[in-house]
Order: structure tokens, then C-alpha cells, then sequence
């Protein structure tokens, strides 16, 4: 009978040593899909910039242009006697 009792406690140790790895296992593993969401974000939030920029540039373009087609459109200045 108290062979039954050490071989159940022995599971039981295993057992628990297993779960503790597994928690552990689970612990590092969490803590990587941290690292990879913050690192997407970053990369998300440097491209947001990127295209943030390349609007502002386009926009200030466009605006250009529309002030130079506005001059060229514009009729010549008269003088009056």
C-alpha cells in the first residue's frame, strides 16, 4: 500500500513539474507575441508617418500647381490713360 501512495506521489511531482513548465512555456511565449505586436505597431505607425507625409507633399503639390494654372489663366494686367 505505501508503494502505491510513493508512486502516486511521484505522478503527482511530475505532474506538477510538467504543469510549472508548461506555465512557463506559456509565460515566454506570451511574452514574444508582445514583443512581435509592439514591433508591428511601430512598423504600422512609421508607415502611417511615411503615407501622412506623401499626402501632405501631394497636397501642397496639387496646390502648387492649381496657383500656376490660376496665373497663367488670369488675364494681363491693363493699364488705363
Amino acid at each position: 500500500m505505501r508503494i502505491l501512495a510513493m508512486i502516486a506521489a511521484a505522478a503527482a511531482l511530475g505532474l506538477a513539474a510538467c504543469n510549472q513548465a508548461q506555465t512557463e512555456q506559456a509565460t515566454e511565449d506570451a511574452a514574444t507575441a508582445t514583443e512581435q505586436a509592439a514591433d508591428a505597431v511601430g512598423e504600422a505607425a512609421d508607415a502611417a508617418g511615411a503615407a501622412a507625409t506623401d499626402a501632405a507633399n501631394a497636397v501642397e503639390g496639387a496646390a502648387a500647381d492649381a496657383a500656376a494654372a490660376t496665373d497663367a489663366a488670369a488675364p494681363a494686367p491693363t493699364t488705363t490713360p
